[in-house]
């Protein structure tokens, strides 16, 4: 869950019967049967110095702890080598380079001495902010360009000094007695110009009742990780059981589906939500899917799926499943598993990798 998962999923509704209006999908999609034998893995727990609630990030050796219980920064940075603190930034407030509410955006960026940065999303006040471990702002970018100013954006991936992609989650419009939901899509931006340059659309727009629920308008929204090249978007559907990958420079999009698993149907079915996967992370080889339990919303099961960046299955871990939100360092390859407890356990992950 890195720091925070800003994603608008109402669990435990029942939903209503919309009217099946041929959603398709736009991409291959292949079948794979997961094998009942898994790898489980043996973690050690990591002790840090003073207060470290919160969501996370690592890199290279550094731990970004987010919380808005920190009393004198909302992210904490730690070495994790010493285990220390190192420092406390983006304070809480109204001044020019405070913030309001953030969430980060998790591209993970090197300024100009080389050193550890990352982007955070101060969405109240429509501002992306590279930030570095000294907390200091390096790079701004006005986001209300991109949106109307009722829409929300979710993930911001930024691709380089010009370019970014914002994940548009699913909407809905009122259209003859009935509503037409807007399926969720990413857009390509000039971010220089406030030009989009290209829309990406897995799935097609469909039409439900007017008294549709919520989730059905939000059933093919998604969880989402840019490989760290940007050359593709991993997006792991939590109603679908499935993982769709986008290759952003030809457009074709994959879908890895779990034998069994709900088809797009289920979105008009009235059958309960089910949550199949609760977070998704990765670095250039592999990535990390969390799965969650369908019978009871938000739980991890402990089990990890693992893919490649062409959709290929590669083989399920297991560790402790009381952890609740995760972190990948994709330099050094260890994840990071916190509990409700804020207890840490790190794994090791470098076999996957010989």
């Amino acid at each position: 869950m890195r720091f925070v998962n800003i994603f608008i999923f109402v669990g435990l509704l029942l939903v209503s019967c919309g009217r099946k209006d041929g959603i398709r999908f736009y991409g291959e999609t292949v079948v794979v049967e997961y094998p009942d034998r898994v790898e489980t893995l043996a973690g050690m727990a990591l002790e840090l110095e003073g207060i470290y609630t919160g969501g996370m990030t690592a890199y290279d050796g550094i731990l970004m702890l987010m919380s808005y219980k920190h009393p004198d920064g909302i992210v904490y940075v730690y070495d994790i080598e010493t285990g220390q603190r190192i420092n406390a930034m983006l304070r809480r407030g109204n001044g020019p380079d405070e913030v309001i509410s953030v969430i980060s955006s998790m591209n993970l960026e090197r300024d100009s001495n080389g050193e550890f940065a990352i982007w955070f999303n101060d969405f109240n006040r429509d501002n992306l902010m590279m930030v570095n471990t000294r907390g200091e702002v390096l790079k701004r970018i006005e986001t209300s360009q991109f949106k109307r100013r009722d829409q929300f954006l979710g993930r911001i991936f930024v691709l380089n000094d010009s370019l970014l992609i914002a994940y548009m989650q699913s909407e809905s419009v009122f259209e003859n007695g009935g509503h037409r939901v807007i399926a969720p899509r990413h857009r390509l931006f000039n971010y220089e110009t406030g030009e989009m340059l290209r829309e990406y659309k897995s799935y097609s727009d469909y039409k439900v009742n007017e008294d549709a629920d919520f989730i059905v308008v939000r059933h093919l929204n998604s969880y989402d990780e840019m490989k760290p090249d940007r050359s593709k978007i991993a997006m792991v559907m939590p109603l679908m059981n499935k993982i769709n990958i986008l290759d952003i420079e030809s457009g074709k999009v994959k879908s890895v589906a779990k034998k069994n698993s709900p088809n797009l149907n289920i979105v008009f079915s009235g059958r309960p939500v089910r949550y199949y996967y609760v977070d998704i992370l990765s670095d250039n080889h592999c990535i990390y899917a969390m799965e969650g339990d369908p019978d009871q919303s938000h739980r991890f099961t402990g089990r990890i799926n693992v893919f490649d960046w062409d959709g290929n299955f590669v083989k399920v871990l297991q560790i402790g499943e009381d952890a609740t939100v995760f972190a990948f360092d994709p330099v050094r390859r260890m994840l990071y598993a916190k509990n409700d407890l804020e207890e840490i356990t790190v794994y090791d992950l470098n076999f996957l990798y010989e």
